[in-house]
């Protein structure tokens, strides 16, 4: 009986332009049957069923239509004598009954769920007339009368999975949140999608999809008409996560967006298929229609953590993008694609032209192990102009197939250093080799908060740093700016005594933390002149890590830190040369000289732990510190120290742990494994 009106349209069609025509009844009632085995009863004592028409029963038909679709009934006509005939149908009686059903009544887009809950809901947010079939004989009528976004559910007398739902109706207007949603507060229950959303919701300047079957875990396809009949420009979110996390997805229709056509709009395609692992390509004209200058965010995220998409990236796709950069264009695109494979395509970006923007190309490529080869020399050839935050930060991080940097990479950047410009880029490209000596040649100016933060953290294979690869940073320090940029680069064997020149003036928080932690393949001394420039009063975390794990570095140069004079800073000098085990002889005794006050809380925390190759602590090492005891001031300081020889740490022949005798906590472990010191068993036993 519900899908009676799929036909009636049809059926009743003839009878619409002549009034009081004859209706073939029976063809009508064969009709039916043969289509959805239904069988409607007619009256067989008619003398010819064939031209007869019986007005009573097809007006009853659409009764009870017009009851199960929105509650009432049209007709009122009491008993046959008010009919106006029974041999032939009026078509004004008829036609005043199914004239706001004809056109709704067609159902462009079902679904199907995989739960065994006996109940299922969806939202719509758009204004219009909606008609939904439950698949178990209701047919229910959703007026909305405004573009709030609606909760549409249904109960079941069994399983929700024993069922297949359709969906009919027309949206009039929208607001700026997704059209229709089948994503909720845990994972989609939805196993397939057929025909088109399209045709239910016409293209808006507000239409979007944003998050429509974000968490449909269970799909396996996408319909290639999906969208079929949404024509026009992009809008704001149209698209952000429709597909997130639809995990089963195994591919996408190489025509899904053919009818958006113009300008990317801000966040346009943002992580439209992000998380979607089962994904194996990307169709090549896939965003053939987007052509104009890019937006911000426009495929942000778009297909992040893909982790099952293999072969190349399309040359072509985003071809259409012309203009010049937008923030966050490509922002972590294909991050976590590590299936990916072969070169990345020279002429991917070849339409972006125009000065650097805020986080243009963070995490482009973040995580896509199995890219190989060279880097494009002319992958941001378009980009000229001064350097923006977060430009390249983490573009090609993970990426270890990476083979070499061209040395004109980023020739076209000139300018200032901007903050986080470069963190991260090359982090974990552990198949580079080497790094052009004028890669930042363009980068002229005073240092950047985390400016370098990470930049070649973990690239393993490189064997040496170039001596003027900072040369044009010149100016005070900025915090973090060299934070971790050759930590873990392991094969590295020398530090250029000049790579910091151009850095004068007062330290700042974090400027060196970890810089060289990890590059256990350094060997000899440490340049004197590192570090010459910096004079001023310490800063907190200034030298943390710093050469942490530098196993094979021999001697500390005793004016490494000559420039440092000032009251002590929260920890300064934290696990500065922890884990240097081929430190040898002496600690230098002016090492720290110069820095006089009050202790800061773990100011020289694991600063020689693990230094096994130690042999003796200078008497006036820490002789600048005076004062009231500060929280972990010493811990940890010479733990494993076990080469150590002569006297702990004293100042002016006076031992710590008699200086700070109540304090004994904040120089816990201090000198444990240090056997061999002359006091050994005079220390406290909470510093050994």
């Amino acid at each position: 009986m519900k899908r009676l009106l799929f036909l009636l349209f049809f059926l009743l069609f003839p009878i619409y332009g002549y009034c009081a025509s004859i209706v073939n009844v029976e063809y009508i009632h064969q009709a039916i049957k043969q289509k959805w085995n239904v069988d409607i009863p007619y009256s067989a004592e008619l003398e010819n069923p064939k031209i007869a028409a019986n007005m009573k029963y097809l007006l009853t038909m659409i009764d009870r239509a017009n009851a199960r679709l929105n509650g009432f009934e049209t007709t009122t006509y009491g008993d046959n004598a008010t009919y106006a005939t029974l041999a032939a149908a009026d078509t004004i009686a008829a036609d005043a009954a199914v004239q706001d059903l004809i056109a709704e009544m067609e159902y462009p887009f079902s679904f199907a769920s995989k739960s065994n809950s006996t109940s299922f809901s969806f939202k719509i947010g758009a204004a219009g007339t909606f008609y939904v079939d439950w698949g178990d004989g209701t047919v229910e009528r959703y007026e909305k009368n405004n573009t709030s976004l609606q909760t549409i559910s249904h109960t079941y007398s069994d399983a929700v999975s024993n069922y297949k739902i359709r969906l009919g109706g027309r949206a009039t207007a929208y607001s700026d949140k997704v059209a229709i949603s089948f994503a909720g507060a845990s994972i989609c229950s939805l196993k397939s999608i057929e025909g088109s959303l399209g045709e239910i919701f016409p293209y808006d300047e507000n239409l979007n999809f944003a998050d429509t079957f974000n968490l449909c875990r269970g799909l396996t396809d996408i319909p290639e008409n999906l969208f079929a009949g949404i024509q026009g420009a992009p809008t704001a979110n149209m698209f952000e996560g429709t597909f997130r996390y639809c995990s089963s997805l195994t591919s996408i229709p190489e025509n899904l967006f053919a009818g958006i056509q113009g300008a990317p709009a801000k966040n346009v395609f943002r992580e439209t298929f992000s998380g979607c692992s089962g994904l194996t390509s990307i169709p090549e004209k896939l965003f053939v229609g987007i052509q104009g200058a890019p937006a911000s965010y426009m495929y942000s995220n778009t297909f992040y953590d893909c982790s099952g998409l293999t072969g190349s990236i399309p040359e072509n796709l985003f071809a259409g993008i012309r203009g010049a950069p937008a923030d966050r264009m490509f922002f972590y695109t294909f991050d976590g694609c590590s299936g990916l494979t072969g070169s990345i395509p020279a002429n991917l970006f070849a339409g972006i032209q125009g000065a650097p923007a805020s986080g243009m190309f963070q995490g482009t490529f973040d995580g896509c192990s199995g890219l190989t080869g060279s880097i494009p020399a002319n992958l941001f050839a378009g980009i000229q102009g001064a350097p923006a935050q977060s430009m390249f930060e983490s573009t090609f991080f993970a990426c270890d197939g990476l083979t070499s940097i061209p040395e004109n990479l980023f020739a076209g950047i000139q300018g200032a250093p901007a903050e986080r410009m470069f963190s991260g880029t090359f982090s974990s490209c552990s198949g580079l080799a080497s790094i052009p000596e004028n890669l930042f040649a363009g980068i002229q100016g005073a240092p950047a908060v985390r400016m370098f933060y990470s930049t070649f953290d973990g690239c393993s294979g490189l064997t040496s740093i170039p001596e003027n690869l900072f040369a044009g940073i010149r100016g005070a320090p900025a915090q973090s700016m060299f934070s971790s940029t050759f930590s873990g680069c392991n094969g590295l064997t020398s530090i250029p005594e000049n790579l910091f020149a151009g850095i004068r003036g007062a330290p700042a928080q974090s400027m060196f933390s970890r810089t060289f932690s990890g590059c256990s393949g350094l060997t000899g001394s440490i340049p004197e002149n590192l570090f010459a420039g910096i004079r001023g009063a310490p800063a907190q975390s200034m030298f943390f890590d710093t050469f942490s794990g530098c196993n094979g570095l021999t001697s500390i140069p005793e004016n490494l830190f000559a420039g440092i004079k000032g009251v002590p800073a929260k920890n300064m000098f934290d696990g500065t040369f922890n884990g240097c085990s081929g430190l040898t002889g002496s600690i230098p005794d002016r090492l720290f000289g110069d820095i006089q006050g009050a202790p800061a809380s773990g100011m020289f925390s694991y600063t020689f732990s693990g230094c096994g190759g130690l042999t003796s602590i200078p008497e006036n090492l820490f002789a600048g510190i005076q004062g009231a005891p500060a929280v972990r001031m010493f811990y940890r300081t010479f733990y494993d120290c076990s080469g150590l020889t002569g006297p702990s740490a004293r100042i002016n022949g006076e031992y710590l742990y008699n200086i700070w005798p109540n304090n004994i906590s904040d120089m816990s472990y201090m000198y444990v494994g240090a056997r061999g010191l002359s006091d050994y068993s005079e220390i406290p036993a909470g510093m050994k």
